[in-house]
């Protein structure tokens, strides 16, 4: 029997719901957590157990008593748990951003757990556990997560548990299970998909439900606090445009079903202003972000129009962008 990778050291659960300790394999487990202890017994290839919701607090032990073996996980803490997810303005790295160097900072109430990237391109891979936020190495993080994170933990003095789960240059439809958007009526050609920009090597990632089987169901069922999503660009032709709402409305159902949460909140990042690419489609997508929130409960839109450069997709300036997300993340 095994742990499931998310569960290492230094991990955050999230605080005021039902704690998941998951796996594989069959046989006996024990978990000791937090005065708590609980056995279970698995029968199938999968197992998982639950604890009772804790406020925040810290730090706490973990102990998992196979019938070989026992591990002993460290320095855990109960927090806020915030899963990133999108495409390339999400993975955008803090590196890349015009924040200078010496302005990086360590918090140790601040940890990053990251899935597996299609092309192992990031530094932090899933066997290197959840990492503390230490200034020698946040470079590598996405900017987004890491300067809505420093600023939610400092405003509400909590641990935060970052995962990043992110695909530069993908569409939606990859992020849900095959098949989904075709039950729902939505079925397009590859040509009404996308726009000019497209490229043919984004294919091996593009493809229907592949990021959904290959880097969220990574995480699935972790329970999450608040999902951050900013992602539309590789989505807006008219064609796509027209249905992003409705497609939009769909990832957030499903993804509430499979994190087992159907109040799960959801904060929607609307893609930027840029010159190059201000086509009728993006517009489209635009306003779709913006319609979500009258669409489905517990959503809230960021806009970043005002705070970034429109001469680039990919806009440097990402510390005013994060600030609203860290005020949304609060307030949501």
């Amino acid at each position: 029997m095994e742990l499931d990778k998310i569960f290492t050291s230094h991990m955050v659960f999230a605080a005021k719901k039902p704690i998941r300790i998951y796996g594989t394999g069959k046989g006996s487990v024990t978990i000791r957590f937090a005065g708590c202890v609980k056995q279970y017994m698995s029968d199938s290839e999968k197992w998982m157990l639950e604890l009772p919701p804790m406020e925040y607090g810290g730090p706490y032990v973990l102990e998992a008593a196979f019938e070989d073996r026992t591990e002993v996980l460290c320095d855990i803490y109960i927090g806020e748990v915030f899963l990133f997810s999108g495409q390339s303005n999400m993975q955008f790295r803090l590196m890349d951003t015009e924040i200078p160097k010496e302005e990086y900072r360590s918090n140790p109430n601040v940890r990053l757990f990251s899935t597996a990237t299609v092309r192992n391109t990031d530094k932090f891979v899933p066997d290197d556990g959840w990492v503390i936020c230490d200034k020698e190495y946040v470079g590598y993080w996405s900017a987004l997560a890491y300067l809505a994170s420093v600023e939610v933990s400092l405003a509400k003095d909590v641990a935060i548990g970052v995962i990043a789960c992110y695909q530069g240059a993908s569409v939606i439809e990859s992020w849900v299970p095959e098949r989904t958007f075709d039950k729902i009526g939505i079925s397009l050609l590859p040509e009404e998909k996308f726009d000019d920009h497209y490229d043919e090597t984004f294919g091996m990632w593009n493809g229907d439900g592949f990021l959904y089987n290959f880097s969220l169901c990574q995480v699935i069922p972790y329970q999450l606090s608040t999902v951050i999503w900013y992602q539309g660009e590789s989505d807006a032709s008219v064609s796509e445009g027209l249905v992003y709402c409705d497609e939009l409305c769909t990832l957030i159902d499903v993804w509430r079903r499979d994190f087992g949460n159907e109040d799960l909140p959801f904060i929607v990042v609307q893609i930027a202003d840029t010159y190059e690419r201000m086509t009728e489609g993006w517009k489209l997508v635009q306003r779709a972000q913006e319609e979500i929130v009258s669409r489905r409960k517990n959503v809230m839109m960021v806009e970043s129009r005002d705070v970034c450069e429109t001469d680039d997709i990919h806009p440097k300036t990402k510390h005013k962008l994060a600030k609203r997300i860290a005020q949304a993340l609060i307030n949501i």
